[in-house]
């Protein structure tokens, strides 16, 4: 993940209802319906449908379809590169724990 990847993810985490839906969705092993997510977090399906958008543009889920459903789920790979990247940049973490902590 480069700086501006990491930027781009920061930035969409950094809205309340894509914070609320990584939170939802990291809890979920299997992922959740759109609809099933619109409902858990009391909002509209197409304002759903923007949110979904941006995280999947910054890699932090993805979607498959399940019979007429789409199913989102958290790219926890990306999640832990988006934070390694975060306490690597401010110096908390130096480069070679942080690639421990992602197993490379």
């Amino acid at each position: 993940m480069d700086e501006f990847e990491t930027i781009a993810a920061l930035r969409a985490l950094g809205e309340p209802t894509r914070w609320k839906v990584m939170r939802l969705l990291a809890g979920k092993r299997h992922g959740m319906a759109a609809g099933d997510i619109a409902e858990a977090l009391q909002v509209r399906q197409n304002t759903l449908s923007s949110h979904i958008a941006a995280l999947t543009r910054c890699g932090l889920i993805d979607g498959h379809r399940q019979g007429r459903q789409i199913v989102y789920a958290a790219d926890s790979g990306n999640a832990r590169r988006l934070a390694a990247r975060v306490l690597v940049s401010l110096g908390d973490v130096p480069e070679s724990a942080a690639t421990k902590l992602l197993g490379k």
